[in-house]
């Protein structure tokens, strides 16, 4: 795949660990080609106080609006992936995400969970599970799912 210039870029940068790299940078590639994201900060740019908290994987400009981004993928090592499971992800992801937005010294407008699934059923209980969270939770991020139609692509398996 031809990467834009700020995908390049990121994919270069370091990286605050974990096996996250490629998801994060197709993330900002997704969002740029699709709604003309721009980079703005890979997630070791982006300065917190207090340290040591959650942190976003970038933050970018859409329409004139500086966002966070987060991104995860929604997988299970072994089974169906379940209620249960999209409730631990959306739960801890999206609180990670609004304290990396408190705690952040760069400030931006509202966030975005990038979610990558491995099919429909992912997607479909991640939404289900999605609207019976409080309203607390969902407040001021949007959630993205995105479903990756070759559930072995690489984006899945944990190597950098």
């Amino acid at each position: 795949m031809n990467l834009s210039g700020m995908a390049a870029r990121m994919k270069e940068c370091p990286n605050a660990g974990g096996d996250s790299v490629e998801s994060e940078v197709l993330s900002l590639e997704l969002l740029h080609r699709c709604f003309g994201a721009k980079l703005l900060k890979t997630e070791m740019e982006v300065q917190y106080f207090p340290y040591g908290g959650s942190i976003v994987d970038y933050t970018c400009e859409m329409f004139g609006v500086s966002l966070g981004v987060s991104v995860t993928r929604a997988m299970k090592y072994k089974g169906e992936f379940e209620k249960e499971d999209a409730e631990k992800l959306l739960g801890k992801k999206l609180r990670g995400i609004m304290n990396a937005t408190q705690n952040a010294l760069d400030k931006w407008s509202k966030q975005i969970l990038h979610i990558w699934a491995t099919s429909t059923k992912v997607a479909d209980v991640l939404t289900s599970v999605y609207h019976d969270l409080s309203p607390q939770l969902r407040t001021n991020t949007v959630v993205l799912v995105t479903i990756v139609t070759t559930p072995q692509h690489s984006l899945f398996k944990n190597s950098r």
